[in-house]
């Protein structure tokens, strides 16, 4: 049975996932900084904070048995002018973001690298390829985020590891409270599909990632924004 480790595992994306690999019948462990409200049968809770190296080493030493699966989902947004926000505010974000796909992978890497394989998937976003207006820090941690996946691809690969991003664009999640309703109403009648995206449409893509179907998949950038960015 395959172990998959998911971040930000307590509510949108994050759960998505959890309650699909779960169903699918992978043993399922997640992080976050709060206990998941949802049903955790069949599930293993870890606190941690993804920003924080010395607490990603200990979550990740808690877990036993081989980690076959990474998603690095746990993320957080800022709207605002870009001079709004100062430096404590850039590494909120920036170590939440990148840094904790950074502080995961060169967790999990080592053990991986011994079993010749593995599969590290990002949770992205669209703003990371195209840029967002007044979200400029959320844009540039996602865009990190694409470079970083792209080179461990080329680094990871001879050693059976594929390494992917899931890119979505407006998914109905807590971070979308910012946002109007006209601004949602705007978004869904810009998306080709006409509608916004739901936390298992995500959760869908990333389980094709992780499974045998995309064995020839890595280093990609995987867009799940129904065609918003086309």
């Amino acid at each position: 049975m395959s172990h998959i480790v998911i971040s930000g595992g307590s509510r949108g994306i994050g759960k998505a996932c959890a309650l699909l690999f779960r169903k699918e019948g992978y043993d399922v462990t997640v992080l976050s900084r709060s206990k998941p409200e949802y049903d955790l049968n069949g599930i293993e809770y870890i606190q941690c904070d993804v920003s924080d190296p010395s607490s990603v080493k200990d979550a990740i030493s808690k877990i036993t048995g081989p980690i076959d699966v990474l998603v690095s989902n746990a993320g957080v947004s800022l709207t605002g002018l870009a001079t709004d926000f100062g430096t404590d505010e850039y590494r909120l974000v920036m170590d939440t973001n990148f840094g904790g796909l950074y502080n995961l992978a060169r967790n999990v890497i080592p053990g991986m690298v011994s079993r010749k394989s593995g599969v590290i998937i990002a949770i992205s976003s669209m703003w990371g390829q195209t840029g967002a207006s007044c979200e400029a820090l959320y844009s540039a941690s996602k865009g990190a985020i694409d470079s970083y996946v792209k080179a461990l691809a080329k680094e990871l690969g001879p050693s059976g590891i594929r390494v992917n991003a899931v890119s979505p664009g407006v998914v109905m999640t807590d971070m979308m409270s910012s946002y109007t309703e006209e601004d949602i109403d705007a978004l869904r009648e810009e998306t080709p599909l006409e509608r916004i995206g739901t936390p298992d449409d995500i959760a869908k893509t990333v389980y094709f990632i992780a499974s045998d179907s995309s064995s020839f998949i890595t280093g990609q950038i995987i867009g799940v924004n129904g065609g918003l960015l086309i």
